[in-house]
């Protein structure tokens, strides 16, 4: 975020807090239909995750050509990695002669790929080096034996993709500082292109994908869902919010803003006094806390269990003890009041379907979770 952008910002805060008000938008509500319909579900995975990007791992997890990490992503097997010129290059994690998964899960490091079914072997760049036996098999040629590439980039600090097999003719590709938009240059500004991770994390969250993303779109559960962690250090339901097509970003500025009233403008900055929550459509989280960054995207699993991968991002990796133990104190603070997020979404997923009500409220300082709504069904073709 550009520097006339931050003093924009504190000033339309501290407005509102001078004023003891907030951003509004409509009330609205959401059938529990939504979490709980599997043929619904389908069509989510179909017309949105496999149809937009998702950011799946940070680029510096992938440092060296031959780096690679498979994961399942909307029921999709992925293997992206770094190919010998630098690049990032996405595949289906199949091999072409037999569908065998060809790396397990996690990150791995080989220059090359070798199916252990029957040793069909793949170059960094996806086509086929070799495989045992060649000349069995004069009605599969190896130029039609590559592996099914993904649409991928990396921007932002993170490698993007959307898990499905590239259109005949499209460029594998993304170009992701277009799909990011205004809020992809805030963070662009901030240099997160060169950020690394300092811990990544990965867990199974049994609630429906999009619960999450109403916890994390609005302010209104700080006082009461965190009052044992981080909410003295907000103000209550105090709502900052701007969206860019489908992406949301909402300012969560800390009670130390209004010292600021004191200072001079040209000194304003918003890290130390605010954290930043970019949303960017469908399912991918990042909170900018200032010196670092807390990014996970929710990948659906099931219409009642999904996936979380999450990494820290860092300007510099520590070299010193202490400041090691500085950032594991505030990746221990963040998952801390994620984790109490993340629990009470499951808690409303376990009674979703008692029959006690039809449909989820949000009200005006909610707006978030609702507009999240209104741009999921509108890619729904709803």
């Amino acid at each position: 975020m550009d520097h006339e952008e931050q003093i924009a910002m504190i000033k339309r805060t501290l407005a509102l807090i001078e004023s003891r008000d907030s951003e509004r938008g409509e009330p609205a509500i959401s059938p529990v239909s939504r979490y709980l319909d599997a043929a619904r579900y389908q069509q989510e995975v179909e017309k949105i995750f496999r149809q937009y990007p998702l950011a799946v791992c940070a680029s510096a997890s992938l440092a060296k050509a031959g780096d690679s990490f498979a994961i399942d992503v909307a029921g999709i097997p992925l293997v992206i990695l770094r190919a010998e010129g630098g690049e990032i290059n996405a595949f289906v994690n199949a091999c072409r002669h037999r569908g065998a998964r060809i790396k397990a899960p996690g990150l791995s490091s080989q220059r090359v790929m070798i199916c252990p079914y029957h040793s069909w072997t793949y170059g960094l760049d996806g086509a086929l080096r070799g495989r045992p036996h060649a000349n069995e098999f004069p009605h599969a040629p190896a130029s039609d034996c590559s592996l099914a590439r993904v649409p991928a980039a990396e921007a932002l600090g993170l490698v993007w993709v959307v898990p499905r097999v590239a259109r005949a003719g499209e460029s594998a590709a993304l170009d992701i500082s277009n799909w990011s938009g205004r809020f992809g240059t805030d963070l662009r500004n901030w240099g997160y292109d060169s950020w690394k991770p300092v811990s990544e994390r990965e867990f199974v969250n049994p609630t429906n994908w999009k619960i999450p993303f109403e916890g994390n779109l609005e302010s209104y559960h700080f006082q009461y869902a965190h009052r044992d962690s981080i909410a003295p250090m907000f103000y209550d339901n105090l709502l900052v919010a701007d969206h860019d097509r489908q992406h949301q970003r909402m300012f969560l500025p800390k009670r130390s803003i209004e010292g600021l009233r004191e200072r001079p403008v040209s000194e304003w900055e918003v890290g130390p006094h605010a954290n930043i929550i970019y949303y960017f459509f469908p399912a991918t989280f990042i909170l900018h806390e200032g010196d670092h960054a807390n990014a996970f995207t929710v990948l659906p699993e099931a219409v009642d269990r999904c996936r979380v991968i999450g990494s820290t991002l860092v300007p510099e990796l520590p070299t010193t003890e202490k400041s090691a133990n500085y950032w594991r104190k505030n990746v221990a603070s963040f998952w801390g009041a994620l984790d109490e997020d993340f629990a009470l979404g499951v808690s409303a997923q376990s009674t979703l379907a008692s029959g006690a009500q039809e449909a989820l409220y949000f009200g005006a300082t909610e707006c978030g979770a609702a507009r999240f709504h209104r741009d999921v069904e509108a890619a729904l073709g709803a």
